[in-house]
């Protein structure tokens, strides 16, 4: 029943925290989606001072690239794959390298572990990964340094307008549906799908009578389900009805502010996995984030899964 989703992975390596979960889950996905998988290493430029003085440029950067192959094949050393695993080494700005690696090598997802900077800011995600968030044109996976091997629930989150008649949100919320189905259908995990609505009729309240706002915020609520609603007759039509019944995913309609109840009902639920979109919809292609996504993804404590939407294009293409 699950979807194969991807056929060229990438995982970027971090040697600064335990990655052994995540490569295992790494290695079943490309196995379970028969995808190539290749794992990047970025090390960034060094300062050489008094190297320069016995070796080339040259000669010290493929020493360089020769230690962190080396270091990567003994990490592989551990796990059986099916398939052979590519490695790739380079030098230079961690976030800069890894979309390159992405475009150049044209990978479908990008696999990497969340920089744990808990007490810090008590954020899950380093300036690496916000940068991804914002700049790299396919799927980000960034995975929970505790990664689990197998999720038991996943929650989609998608953005929609009731009012507007273009269906400028529907490629966007099928790619986060579809994610989040295969991954489910893949974990036998339970899926749920939210939406976050709220009604600017509450401000306008002294202007109208009160019995007439009630209505008019319930037929609204009315309007905001049917879309819902709609979003999971299409998602059925999208994975076929035997998937779908299998998932029978669970719809929540909140009414209050996305960045606090979006965040607030994964904690509740207890969700190991937010699919979501990362990109607010601006004239400019490739380059702003949401900032309700950044807010959102400041206030979760569980891997995420982002998506972009069709016609995104990387400021680093």
């Amino acid at each position: 029943m699950a979807m194969n989703r991807f056929k060229n992975i990438l995982y970027v390596a971090e040697f600064a925290v335990d990655q052994r979960k995540a490569i295992e889950r790494v290695i079943a996905l490309a196995a379970n989606n028969q995808a190539r998988l290749t794992f990047l290493q970025v090390v960034e430029q060094p300062r050489l001072g008094a190297l320069l003085e016995l070796y080339t440029p040259e000669q010290i950067d493929n020493q360089l690239r020769e230690q962190e192959r080396q270091k990567l094949e003994a990490l592989l050393l551990g796990y059986s794959s099916v398939n052979p695993v590519d490695v790739q080494i380079r030098v230079g700005s961690p976030f800069i390298e890894i979309v390159r690696q992405t475009l150049d090598g044209d990978h479908d997802l990008v696999i990497k572990l969340a920089a744990d900077d808990h007490g810090i800011h008590d954020h899950l995600f380093g300036s690496t990964d916000m940068h991804l968030l914002r700049k790299c044109p396919r799927p980000v996976w960034l995975m929970r340094p505790e990664e689990k091997t197998n999720y038991a629930k996943i929650m989609a989150a998608v953005d929609f307008d009731p009012w507007s008649a273009d269906g400028a949100d529907d490629g966007l919320n099928r790619r986060i549906l579809e994610l989040a189905s295969s991954v489910a259908l893949a974990d036998f995990a339970e899926l749920h799908l939210v939406h976050v609505w709220d009604s600017m009729l509450s401000a306008w309240a002294g202007e109208i009578p009160s019995k007439t706002v009630e209505m008019q915020i319930e037929a609204e609520r009315a309007r905001y389900q049917a879309g819902l609603d709609g979003l999971a007759a299409k998602l059925r039509h999208w994975i076929g009805d035997e998937a779908y019944n299998y998932l029978s995913p669970r719809l929540h309609l909140v009414r209050g502010s996305a960045r606090d109840d979006i965040p607030a009902l994964a904690a509740r639920l207890d969700v190991n996995l937010l699919v979501m979109g990362t990109v607010a919809r601006t004239g400019i292609k490739g380059l702003i984030i949401g900032n309700t996504a950044e807010v959102i993804l400041n206030g979760i404590h569980c891997s995420v899964l982002a998506v972009k939407p069709d016609g995104f294009v990387s400021p680093l293409a």
